[in-house]
């Protein structure tokens, strides 16, 4: 009998002995840490990403040498120094004419002579061979418009006036992009004089607009 409990003592030993030497179990591998890392933008996007956050200042259209000559006295009187845009625009020209139709230039002068009393510039057009009309001022701003019919209304005679689509070139003024609140600022102080009917646009709504003008 202690005989058999010796035997199974020394197999329990042998068995002890076995599960303290054996290699232990490797560690479950840990999940790899993902950061979201923010993407650089390339070159280009990033100067769009810039440009979208700019502002510019543009003032109203001119048609004339003479206006782009008086705005740009005004701008620079003000410590600015403005920017010019060169730009081809379809505008609406308003039109007067005598309401009559002359066979010969002689005849077209001499009718004009009731214009001309009343301090009216007038122009003898040929509109077609052995045709001539007398011209009674060419306008593409609305308010001369309106200030020259209120003159010809004053004169006993018929005149017409028609408006016509017509492509010339034209100037604004603009100054470099900047930042909203310096673009309002400016805006604020060019709108108090009056006549430059400014407005602010995005700098990359300008671009796409007057671009290829300054």
């Amino acid at each position: 009998m202690n005989r058999v409990v010796r035997i199974a003592l020394l197999l329990l030993l042998g068995l002890a002995a076995i599960l303290i030497w054996q290699k232990p179990a490797s560690a479950p591998t840990p999940a790899k840490v993902r950061l979201a890392v923010p993407t650089q933008p390339a070159a280009g996007e990033d100067q769009k990403m810039r440009s979208s956050e700019l502002w510019r200042v543009v003032t109203r259209r001119v048609v004339s040498k003479a206006a782009i000559y008086e705005l740009t006295r005004q701008l620079k009187s003000m410590g600015l120094e403005p920017i010019t845009i060169r730009h081809q625009e379809a505008v609406t020209m308003h039109a007067f004419d005598d309401a009559q139709l002359y066979k010969t230039h002689k005849e077209a002068w001499f009718a004009s002579k009731i214009w001309r009393d009343h301090g009216i510039e007038i122009s003898i057009i040929e509109a077609q061979k052995d045709t001539f009309l007398i011209g009674l001022g060419r306008f593409h701003q609305e308010n001369y418009a309106l200030g020259m019919q209120k003159r010809l209304n004053r004169v006993d005679k018929k005149f017409r006036y028609q408006q016509r689509t017509v492509p010339i070139p034209t100037w604004r003024f603009t100054f470099p992009p900047m930042q909203k609140a310096d673009a309002e600022k400016l805006w604020q102080k060019l709108n108090n004089s009056g006549v430059m009917m400014p407005v602010q646009i995005p700098e990359t709504q300008f671009q796409k607009l007057y671009g290829d003008g300054t």
